[in-house]
């Protein structure tokens, strides 16, 4: 079984950058809010940024999915904002991890939030996703 915590120490970290674009807000949802960074978008880059953590440090064939995402979404971020966002390893359990992550611009914080990640084997979430689609398409079927 693969022992994360002789991998991965709590504390490591990694940042994402980006420039709040016009797909980054939620203009098709509502007119009103189409300058602005949308909650869904900040999640996104939460779970960048939590991937950026591990990214090389997994052995070949495991990746870290996601779990759960927990975001406040305290201030808004316009168009053409560059947003940094940070996260960083807080605990390791078992094979899951859980990172703090919060993003901020040049006056301070915009989201906080926290997102555990479960390292799995690739292979075996891929044999998970097919029979899984197998017995949906099986049922799929008798309908």
């Amino acid at each position: 079984m693969l022992n994360l915590s002789e991998i991965l120490k709590p504390g490591i970290s990694a940042e994402v950058k980006k420039t709040v674009e016009l797909e980054d807000t939620v203009g098709n949802s509502s007119p009103y809010l189409n300058q602005y960074l949308s909650t869904s978008a900040c999640a996104s880059l939460a779970v960048q940024a939590a991937m950026a953590v591990t990214e090389n440090l997994l052995p070949e064939g495991y990746i870290s999915v996601g779990r759960r995402i927990d975001l406040e979404h305290e201030v808004p971020a316009m168009l053409g904002t560059t947003v940094t966002v940070r996260a960083t390893l807080k605990e390791i359990r078992g094979n899951r991890l859980i990172f703090d992550v919060s993003a901020t611009d040049a006056l301070g914080f915009i989201f906080r939030g926290v997102n555990e990640r479960v390292v799995v084997n690739r292979l075996g979430l891929d044999e998970k996703g097919t029979e899984r689609a197998k017995r949906l398409k099986e049922l799929r079927e008798m309908l």
